[in-house]
């Protein structure tokens, strides 16, 4: 697996729509029971949503390799 970091969610989402990839998100619900989501097209917008969830991690397979993906702006926003 490699890891791609993006600053921002309309960063992440551009390049999805760019590779023609879809994400998939993985988090826990309030009930702590792992969920998982597959974005694409227009659901790319609910990254933000997502990813902004508790122990949320998202990742893409392009070419038979599988991209973690590393949202830089979710530490700035912890930080706050």
């Amino acid at each position: 697996m490699k890891r791609i970091a993006f600053a921002t969610p309309d960063e992440l989402i551009r390049h999805c729509l760019h590779e023609k990839v879809s994400l998939v998100v993985e988090y826990r619900d309030e009930d702590n029971k792992q969920r998982q989501v597959i974005l694409a097209g227009e659901r790319l917008a609910d990254v933000p949503k997502y990813i902004g969830l508790p122990k949320a991690e998202a990742y893409y397979r392009k070419g038979g390799l599988f991209f973690e993906v590393i949202a830089g702006w979710k530490g700035t926003e912890e930080s706050r």
